[in-house]
């Protein structure tokens, strides 16, 4: 039994060899220690080559992830790029037609506004090219440099942010001018610049005259316009009917109240469609020439009052075609 475990536990003898005359060493290890020596090694290696392995690995998959985090967020970038590139389209294409609508407002406004205002009042709105006068709030500008996504996109939300405050200030704008137009479409409504009749002649002017009937001097509050018996009389200007009836040398005489100090009167009629109190607007028919009243031949007389006052309505029928250019 004693020489089965003293042959188990046999050594092994290493020499070491030296230069000549030096002392060679030598020495034993026994066969357990040598094999425990081994496999101590061994099992280093494969714990230090595992370790790396799963360094490598896990150094692998959190590359993967980060690249794949990168990929999601390029996606979402990119996504809102498009989108972005979407919305940017669609302001351009809104600024364009707004814009558009603008300058035919303002285009509209001069035109109803008296030639002497046009080179102060509304002078920026002839849409014509920039100049130092009617140069656009917001100068763009713009250059070659290539961008990557994520800048692209500040760009592009920064660009949209500014297109949207345009937006919502032309808005306003067309708004004010509309109210501006109705405004002025409202007074124009109201202002007596309509001939009262189709066609005719002027057979007395306003002022002073000869009488008609018996001579001597004569003023005369209105003009007489000779047009064939029962053609129609036209309102001059929308209003209410004030007065529809017989008024002693006026004949049939119709008088409407248009608002803003503005009246006519219409008389020498050969007969009335309207009735006092009833609305009328801008040409429509009230009555029919004729010659009641104080008249030699078929004509209308038609005269103005601003503020209670008698006035030329030729000044007023020129006032109106001169708007109306």
């Amino acid at each position: 039994m004693e020489e089965k475990y003293l042959q188990k536990q046999q050594e092994y003898t290493f020499t070491v060899p030296r230069a000549e005359g030096q002392k060679v060493y030598h020495f034993g290890a026994r066969r357990f220690k040598l094999l425990a020596g081994a496999v101590l090694v061994c099992t280093v290696c494969m714990v230090g080559a595992l370790g790396y392995m799963g360094y490598n690995f896990y150094q692998f998959r959190q590359e993967r992830t980060d690249f794949l985090e990168y990929q999601a967020k390029k996606g979402e970038l990119e996504a809102q790029l498009q989108s972005l590139l979407a919305d940017n389209e669609k302001m351009l294409r809104d600024m364009s037609e707004i814009t558009t609508l603008e300058t035919k407002l303002r285009r509209a406004l001069i035109r109803d506004t008296d030639s002497t205002k046009l080179g102060s009042d509304l002078s920026s709105a002839s849409g014509e090219t920039a100049t130092a006068g009617n140069a656009p709030r917001y100068l763009g500008q713009g250059g070659p440099a290539d961008l990557g996504v994520k800048e692209m996109a500040a760009v592009l939300t920064a660009q949209n942010k500014n297109m949207a405050q345009q937006i919502d200030e032309k808005k306003t704008s067309m708004s004010e001018l509309l109210s501006e137009l109705e405004g002025r479409n409202n007074k124009r409504s109201v202002f007596p610049d309509l001939w009262p009749t189709k066609g005719g002649t002027i057979s007395s002017p306003y002022g002073g005259r000869t009488g008609p009937i018996g001579g001597g001097y004569d003023w005369h509050p209105g003009v007489d316009i000779a047009v064939e018996f029962g053609e129609p009389v036209y309102a001059s200007a929308m209003g209410t009917i004030e007065v529809a009836g017989w008024n002693g040398g006026y004949g049939r005489y119709v008088r409407i109240d248009h608002g803003n100090g503005y009246e006519t009167a219409y008389g020498h009629m050969s007969g009335i469609a309207v009735a006092p109190g009833q609305s009328v607007r801008k040409g429509e028919i009230i009555g029919f020439v004729g010659s009641s009243g104080y008249s030699t031949g078929p004509h209308v007389h038609f005269e103005v009052f601003v503020d209670g006052q008698n006035v030329d309505p030729m000044y007023m029928l020129k006032i109106g075609q001169r708007l109306n250019k």
